[in-house]
């Protein structure tokens, strides 16, 4: 009876932390609208002029990319990438989460901008924490707070080119990793 006790005690003592911790959920910090990646997930993104634009914008040529930036979102300037020559619409680039210097950044919101010939393209994305203790959302915060794996954009207005996110990759968290390859041949 008594070690049930101590395992009791101990199962809310490890609740009662995780729940005081914050795992980057505290609401009311950043943008409205954002996709969430995990700090070891390389993030893709291309630009999108759908078909409606050339009809808002009464125009028939397609913008091109002059470069790429990654800011937090109140305006410090985290990354930036200038092309030496124009580049086509239809290209991803990769963001290894490495500010200017290669330093890994830390969670938190950051947004992605795209230049173009047409004007800036922009996405907020939140990175929250992936290589600490407090791996799974669960313990820490509600499940709709969690990571939904990329994959996704804000909504935008009629006409308006946006961003497509995505993961381009996993990095390891503790310089590590292990990989198992398995083949099959036939005689």
């Amino acid at each position: 009876m008594r070690r049930m006790g101590w395992l009791l005690a101990l199962v809310v003592v490890g609740w009662a932390l995780s729940a005081s911790a914050d795992c980057g959920c505290a609401q009311g910090l950043g943008p409205s609208c954002y996709v969430t990646f995990r700090s070891n997930e390389l993030i893709s993104f291309s630009t999108v002029f759908p078909i409606d634009y050339f009809t808002v914008h009464s125009t028939t040529e397609t913008p091109f990319l002059l470069g790429w930036s990654v800011e937090t979102v109140d305006g410090a300037l985290v990354r930036s990438t200038a092309f030496d020559v124009v580049v086509g619409w239809g290209q991803d680039f990769v963001w290894d989460l490495t500010d200017g210097a290669g330093r890994d950044v830390g969670p938190g919101f950051y947004r992605i901008l795209v230049s173009t010939t047409a004007g800036v393209v922009s996405a907020d994305v939140r990175l929250v924490s992936y290589c600490t203790p407090c791996v799974t959302c669960w313990s820490c915060c509600l499940c709709s707070t969690c990571p939904n794996g990329g994959a996704g954009r804000c909504p935008t207005a009629c006409g308006e080119p946006y961003l497509v996110l995505d993961i381009d990759s996993t990095k390891s968290c503790c310089g590590l990793s292990f990989q198992f390859h398995w083949g099959w041949t036939t005689p």
